[in-house]
């Protein structure tokens, strides 16, 4: 579904050249669920951007669904860091609002999309919140609003930029909890950037680990724990907090002998 081949991003800074990314070559399932992780200014929003098309790469080639990502396209949706709602604006009107601005139905009638926004809403348990404004909701219901928004037009692709970095530690984990079994209802393909590594592994078919700048692909991990899963399951925690500490080694500068040993036995070079 997404293909990045020797992708690199320069950007031009007061100073001179800034190299953001460099040779990212990664491929992407339909149906996948890949989490980014790496340190700050590695790249990660910028390889999002990429793909959605609002940025052009300084070298490689991005594709989605086969075809060269000359700019935005209706069937990949971003979903950014905070809600970005429209205050004066009802929930469902927000959720509307893509279909508003691109005018293209792709077929279906406008009450055939308020019927989907009503679908979306209660899937993520905003049923009879549909004639509220945002400043009536919660963080985590705003966030959900948005996740509805992204939804709307049924994209191929969703790419998500720490959706729920501004959240609370129990929203976080139950909105993560409702973005799996929207996953695995709609089978939509995902990235998703987050800081989080317990995140990264709960979500992720794959976990994708980027070096510090210039963001270089360091190791892809593959992710085997079953779903639905949830930090409140004992099976799921021992397992997720296995795969944290490694990738807790991955992202290290300087990893222990030790430590890079295991790393090594466990996903060799």
């Amino acid at each position: 579904m997404i293909q990045l081949d020797g992708v690199g991003q320069v950007f031009d800074g007061r100073e001179g050249q800034v190299t953001a990314l460099e040779e990212i070559d990664l491929h992407v399932r339909e149906g996948e669920f890949v989490t980014l992780i790496g340190r700050s200014g590695c790249g990660k929003s910028t390889l999002l951007r990429l793909i959605a098309g609002l940025l052009p790469p300084t070298s490689g080639t991005v594709k989605v669904a086969g075809d060269p990502v000359t700019g935005p396209r209706p069937d990949v949706s971003f979903m950014f860091q905070r809600p970005a709602l429209l205050p004066w604006r009802s929930v469902l009107s927000n959720v509307m609002l893509p279909i508003e601005i691109d005018g293209r139905t792709g077929g279906r009638s406008k009450t055939a999309y308020r019927e989907l926004a009503h679908q979306l809403l209660e899937m993520v348990g905003l049923q009879g919140f549909e004639r509220r404004l945002p400043q009536e909701l919660s963080g985590g219901m705003q966030q959900r609003v948005s996740l509805c928004r992204s939804l709307i037009r049924d994209p191929q692709v969703l790419l998500m930029d720490e959706p729920f970095s501004a959240l609370d530690a129990l929203t976080r984990t139950e909105l993560s909890e409702e973005l799996q079994r929207i996953k695995m209802e709609l089978s939509t393909t995902i990235v998703f950037v987050t800081h989080s590594i317990e995140e990264a592994v709960v979500l992720a078919d794959r976990v994708v680990v980027l070096t510090p700048r210039p963001g270089r692909m360091r190791q892809i991990v593959d992710i085997d724990i079953p779903r639905p899963r949830s930090l409140g399951q004992n099976a799921h925690l021992t397992e997720v907090a296995r795969i944290s500490g490694l990738l807790h080694g991955l992202l290290a500068e300087k990893a222990e002998p030790t430590e890079q040993r295991l790393l090594d036995e466990v996903w060799p070079r």
